[in-house]
C-alpha cells in the first residue's frame, strides 16, 4: 500500500517561507516545485497539482499545469478542476480509483481523496491548486486553512508570471489605478524582459513613469549601502550637483542628507507637498515645490531611489503616486539582472583598459597559432602594421616574413614556436634581437586552458627591454671605463708622491715628479667635471647665462689656451668672416663646447695634420633644423676618421669606438655628449660628417643675435 509522508503542525513561520518563495527570483516551475515541498510541511498528500491561466484570470484562457514529480498525475479529473472554479469554493471529496483506471493494481487503495482550492484576488480566479492523499482522514480543517492562507501568495506569482495584471503585488494606493495604467504597466513588464544595460534601463524607467505622472524632473540613484552614499545614474530635468575636482560632473552623495538619502536609509516612500515647509530639505532645482521619493526594495533594503520633482505643490495624486509606487514594485527584478549586467560590464571595461595600456604586447593563440586576440602594443614591439580584427594571422607564419629581414637569428624564433607546438603545457622563453633599428625581445610563452582545464592555447607576453639592456650596458662600460681612467691618473700620483716621500731629488726632478702630480690630478679632476657635467644635463639643471658675444673674440681668447695641447705636428687655421654677426650665448660653455671638439680633433690625429675651425653664417643648416638665423661653427681634422656604423652612437654617454688606436688615447666617452647636451641646450643642433682614414668635421650651430633676444 502506499504511505503518507510524516507532516508537522502548520505554522506562521512556515508561511513567512512560502511567502517568501514565491516572491523569489527562481523561474516560477522552480517556485512551484518548491512550494509542493513545502507543503508536505503542512499538508498530509500524496501528489499534487496547479492548474493555472497566466496570459488573463479568466477560467476560459489557455490552462498551464506543474505537477509533483511522481504520484498519479497521469489520472487527475478535469471536471473536479471545473467544479472548483465554477463554485468559487474549495472541492473535497473522495474519488473510487475504478474511475481512474479500468484496471486498476492490487496495491492502489480502493479510493483516494481529492482537495481543489481555487486561487482567487480581486473576484478573479487565477487558477486552481488541487492535492490528493490516500486516507478519509486527509485534508483536516487545519490543512485547509493553510491552504486558503497561501492561494492569495498564489494568485500574486501566477501575475507576475502572466505579465497582464501587477494589481496582486502592487503597494497600497493598489486601488487607484486605472485599468488603463494597469495595462501599460503589464506592457512595460514585458519590455523589461528584454536585456538592457544599467542606464537603458533606469532611462527608459524614468521616461515611463515622467510621462505617466506628468512630473517635470526626476532620476534615479543607487544605492551604496557599505559607502553609506547614493549614486545617481539617470537624471533629467535639473543638473547634477557640482562637480568633481577634476571637472565632471559630481554623481555620489550622502545619504545623509535630503530626502532621497532618506528613503534610502529607511526604504520607505516619501512625499513632500511643500518643500519650502521642510528645513532640511535640499532641492535639486530652485524650481521645485513638490517632490516624491519612492525606493526600489529587494532582500529587506534599497536597491535604488527613484525621485519625482514638480514646481506644482499639487502635481502628485493618489493616482500618480500609485502609478510610480507600481513602477518601483516592477523595477526589482530588472534592476538587479541590469546590476549584475553592468558589474560584468565595468569588469570587463576595466580588464580592456588595463591590456590596453600596457607597453607589453599581449597576444592569445589557439591551438594551431592563430591570433585570437592582441593589444595594441604586441604589433607595436614587433615594429609591424596594425592587425585588423578579422585578419586571420598566424605566429610564426604569418609573422616571421614581417620581420625577417631585422631577425638576427631567424631560427631561433621558428625552434621557439616549434617547442611551443611540441610541449604545449611548459612556460617558454627566449629572447630576441632585432636590428635597423636595434632591439631585444623578451617573449614568455604560456599555455592557456579553458574553466574545464582543457588546453586552449597560449599566451605570448612580448616586452621591450631595449632600453634596459642599454642601461645595464651604460653601467657596464662606466664602471669599466672609469676605473681604467682613474686607474691611469691614480698610479702616476701614488707613484711620484711615494718616490719624493722615499729619498731626496734634486730641485729640477722635484719640480718634474710635482708636475707630473698636478697634470694627473688635473686629469682626475676633468674626469670628475665630465661626470657631473653630464649628470647636470641629464636632470636639467644646468642654466644659460647668454650675452651677446663676438665668436671672433671668443676663439681669440681660447687660441693661447689650445696651443699646449697641439703637438709640433698639427697646424691649427682659423677662418672666420670679418662681418660676422654676434651670437647670443653662454661664453663659458661655448668655450667648453669649441675646447672638447678641438682637443678630441687633435687626440684622433696622432700623425699631426690640419685642424680647421670655421665660423659662417647659415640660415638653414639642415632640412630639420629649428627655424632662425645661426651661425655655423666647423671643426674638421685630418685624422683617423670614424667607422659609418659607429656614426649614430658617439653620441651615447661612455660609448667609445672600439679599435686599437681609441683603446690606446684612452677617454671617458663622456665628451660629445656634453657637447652634444650643451648645443641643444642654445637651441643649436650639432652632427658630423666623417670619412674613415681621412678624417672627420663635426659641425654645430648657434644662435645670431636677434632684437629681441638683446637685454
Amino acid at each position: 500500500m502506499l504511505t503518507v509522508p510524516p507532516t508537522t503542525q502548520p505554522a506562521l513561520p512556515l508561511l513567512a517561507t512560502v511567502a517568501r518563495l514565491l516572491s523569489s527570483d527562481l523561474v516560477f516551475v522552480d517556485r512551484m516545485h518548491d512550494l509542493f515541498g513545502l507543503l508536505h510541511e503542512a499538508v498530509q498528500f500524496y501528489d499534487a497539482r496547479l492548474i493555472y491561466w497566466p496570459q488573463t484570470a479568466q477560467p476560459g484562457a489557455p490552462r498551464e499545469q506543474i505537477g509533483t514529480d511522481d504520484g498519479w498525475h497521469e489520472y487527475w479529473i478535469d471536471d473536479l478542476t471545473d467544479l472548483a472554479v465554477q463554485r468559487g469554493a474549495p472541492v473535497h471529496t473522495s474519488i473510487p480509483f475504478e474511475k481512474l483506471l479500468d484496471d486498476p493494481a492490487d496495491d492502489l487503495p480502493a479510493e483516494i481523496w481529492y482537495y481543489g482550492i481555487p486561487i482567487t484576488w480581486n473576484e478573479q480566479t487565477w487558477g486552481v491548486l488541487e492535492l490528493r492523499a490516500a486516507g478519509s482522514a486527509a485534508f483536516t480543517a487545519a490543512e485547509q486553512a493553510f491552504l486558503t492562507a497561501i492561494t492569495p501568495l498564489l494568485a500574486a506569482a501566477i501575475a507576475i508570471e502572466g505579465g497582464d495584471s501587477m494589481l496582486p503585488v502592487l503597494a497600497q494606493r493598489v486601488d487607484q489605478l486605472t485599468a488603463e495604467q494597469a495595462h501599460e504597466i503589464a506592457i512595460l513588464r514585458q519590455e523589461l524582459e528584454a536585456p538592457l544595460t544599467l542606464n537603458a534601463l533606469l532611462m527608459k524607467l524614468l521616461h515611463w513613469v515622467l510621462d505617466a505622472t506628468g512630473a517635470e524632473a526626476g532620476a534615479f540613484s543607487l544605492v551604496d549601502h557599505d559607502r553609506g552614499e547614493l549614486v545617481v545614474q539617470a537624471h533629467t530635468g535639473y543638473p547634477l550637483a557640482g562637480a568633481t575636482p577634476y571637472g565632471e560632473p559630481r554623481r555620489r552623495l550622502s545619504w545623509e542628507q535630503g530626502l532621497v538619502g532618506k528613503v534610502a536609509r529607511t526604504g520607505r516612500s516619501l512625499l513632500i507637498r511643500d518643500v519650502n515647509r521642510e528645513p532640511d530639505y535640499q532641492p535639486g532645482s530652485p524650481n521645485v515645490r513638490a517632490e516624491l521619493a519612492i525606493p526600489i526594495n529587494a532582500d529587506g533594503r534599497a536597491l535604488a531611489v527613484l525621485v519625482l520633482s514638480s514646481p506644482r505643490s499639487a502635481a502628485f495624486g493618489e493616482g500618480e503616486v500609485a502609478v510610480a509606487q507600481a513602477l518601483c514594485m516592477l523595477a526589482p527584478q530588472p534592476l538587479r539582472r541590469a546590476l549584475r549586467y553592468q558589474e560584468l560590464l565595468e569588469t570587463s571595461t576595466q580588464l580592456n583598459q588595463v591590456v590596453t595600456s600596457m607597453p607589453i604586447g599581449l597576444a592569445l593563440l589557439d591551438i594551431q597559432g592563430r591570433v585570437l586576440r592582441h593589444n595594441p602594443a604586441w604589433a607595436h614591439v614587433w615594429g609591424i602594421g596594425e592587425l585588423a580584427s578579422d585578419e586571420l594571422f598566424h605566429v610564426p607564419w604569418d609573422l616571421v616574413p614581417q620581420i625577417l629581414a631585422r631577425l638576427t637569428n631567424p631560427m631561433g624564433l621558428n625552434d621557439f614556436c616549434a617547442n611551443d607546438q611540441s610541449s604545449p603545457t611548459d612556460v617558454q622563453t627566449t629572447t630576441i634581437r632585432l636590428r635597423d633599428p636595434h632591439q631585444e625581445l623578451d617573449v614568455l610563452s604560456v599555455p592557456t586552458r579553458d574553466s574545464l582545464g582543457q588546453l586552449t592555447g597560449r599566451l605570448w607576453l612580448v616586452s621591450d627591454v631595449t632600453r634596459e639592456r642599454e642601461a645595464d650596458r651604460l653601467k657596464s662600460e662606466f664602471i669599466s671605463v672609469v676605473s681604467h681612467e682613474l686607474r691611469t691618473p691614480l698610479t702616476s700620483i701614488l707613484g711620484y708622491t711615494e718616490l719624493l716621500m722615499a729619498r731626496e731629488f734634486a730641485p729640477a726632478e722635484q719640480r718634474e715628479f710635482v708636475k707630473t702630480v698636478y697634470d694627473e690630478a688635473g686629469h682626475l679632476s676633468q674626469i670628475v667635471e665630465d661626470m657631473l657635467g653630464i649628470s647636470r644635463l641629464e636632470a636639467g639643471s644646468i642654466k644659460l647665462n647668454q650675452w651677446v658675444v663676438s665668436m671672433r673674440q671668443l676663439i681669440g681668447e681660447m687660441t693661447a689656451q689650445l696651443s699646449h695641447h697641439l703637438s709640433a705636428r698639427h697646424r691649427m687655421v682659423i677662418d672666420i668672416p670679418n662681418q660676422l654677426p654676434p651670437a647670443y650665448i653662454d661664453r663659458d660653455k661655448v668655450k667648453q663646447i669649441l675646447f672638447n671638439l678641438l682637443i678630441n680633433a687633435a687626440k684622433y690625429s696622432p700623425r699631426g695634420g690640419e685642424i680647421a675651425l670655421s665660423v659662417e653664417e647659415a640660415d638653414t643648416p639642415t632640412p630639420d633644423h629649428p627655424a632662425g638665423r645661426f651661425l655655423l661653427v666647423t671643426v674638421r681634422d685630418q685624422g683617423m676618421g670614424i667607422p659609418p656604423e659607429d656614426l649614430p652612437r658617439i653620441w651615447e654617454r661612455f660609448y667609445r669606438v672600439d679599435n686599437t688606436n681609441t683603446r690606446r688615447i684612452g677617454g671617458t666617452g663622456l665628451g660629445l655628449a656634453i657637447t652634444k647636451g650643451l648645443v641643444e641646450l642654445h637651441g643649436g643642433r650639432i652632427w658630423v660628417e666623417s670619412t674613415l682614414g681621412q678624417g672627420s668635421a663635426f659641425m654645430f650651430t648657434l644662435p645670431i643675435v636677434t632684437e629681441l633676444m638683446r637685454p
